[in-house]
């Protein structure tokens, strides 16, 4: 029995606004590399930079919630206190891991230990939650992978390996992983706005008390503060709720496979802002992980097409099989 138009219309409709939220935060995130990096001269550190962000963007949410009507103490008091904790803990661990390995260590060996992450994230899902692994998912992330070799290893040869942002970047993917795989299931009982400003309220609790410790830089140019207000709004408090929104949706290895978009973006950025030279192994490298995209983006859509077993009514006086006995 094949599955009924309207069921795939439905299942169509649930799941590429979620794709479409994905690809459009991750797009967004794909800018913060080059926006870090000024900061970072700027005299900036990656926990005073944090700090700004989650605190400007939560400004910015807790305003939209007011807009929203939505009772955040009550949200607070019915659970929602696990997205704080998920926030101030894996969030602000595999945040700052990244972060802070991006200054001491080339960034394409960071990039390309980082996007191991789907990777981890398909062998989570299937040994915590023991959900099949369809070999198309691992068809998109090998091609992933591999273009994110490609774009990455030439980099990767020509620098120094220094050891103390290798130990900030090995970390960074496992608990990203386990982060992507938790918000999955949490995120589903609460609207997005609600999902962003929890994980962002605990981001910006743990970077204020971090700040509080280590001391916090402050911008020293005007041009400064608009790029933290940028970062802040951008691929910041608007990112966080694509991403609440579309992870429940595509679940952890989905929402892992379509972020890499994230990557062909530091990609487009470097070649048309940076001027960074065009070679045979970025072009393919990029092609590679937009084909993965794709592919897994239309096999969601024919496996919704699939037909389904229809259901058999048991007949009278016992099931199928004794009765063919």
């Amino acid at each position: 029995m094949e599955t009924p138009e309207p069921l795939v219309q439905n299942e169509a409709a649930r799941r590429w606004p979620a794709a479409l939220a994905a690809l459009s935060g991750s797009t967004m995130v794909g800018f913060m590399p080059l926006l870090a990096r000024r900061l970072y001269a700027d005299g900036l550190g990656a926990p005073s930079m944090l700090f700004w962000r989650y605190d400007l963007a939560i400004v910015a949410l807790a305003v939209a919630a007011l807009f929203m009507q939505i009772d955040l103490r009550r949200v607070l008091r019915g659970g929602g206190w696990r997205i704080v904790l998920l926030g101030a803990t894996l969030g602000s661990a595999q945040t700052l891991c990244f972060w802070e390995s991006l200054k001491t260590l080339e960034t394409s060996i960071a990039v390309l230990l980082f996007y191991t992450y789907p990777a981890v994230t398909l062998a989570l899902d299937r040994l915590i939650v023991k959900q099949p692994i369809r070999p198309i998912a691992v068809l998109c992330i090998a091609m992933m992978l591999g273009g994110a070799a490609l774009i990455t290893l030439p980099g990767v040869r020509g620098g120094m390996i220094d050891l103390r942002g290798l130990l900030w970047a090995i970390p960074s993917p496992l608990v990203y992983s386990l982060y992507l795989a938790i918000n999955s299931r949490l995120l589903r009982h609460y609207p997005p706005l609600v999902g962003a400003g929890g994980l962002f309220l605990g981001m910006a609790i743990t970077f204020s008390a971090m700040a509080l410790l280590l001391g916090l830089d402050t911008p020293s140019h005007p041009a400064s503060w608009l790029l933290v207000v940028l970062i802040a709004l951008g691929p910041g408090a608007l990112t966080m709720t694509l991403f609440s929104y579309s992870v429940p949706k595509l679940g952890a290895t989905g929402f892992a496979i379509l972020a890499n978009a994230e990557l062909v973006t530091v990609v487009v950025i470097g070649i048309l802002v940076l001027g960074e030279e065009i070679t045979p192994g970025r072009a393919i490298g990029g092609l590679l992980i937009v084909a993965g995209i794709v592919t897994h983006a239309l096999a969601r859509r024919d496996a919704a097409r699939l037909p389904r077993p229809a259901s058999r009514p048991i007949p009278t006086g016992g099931t199928w099989k004794t009765k063919a006995s």
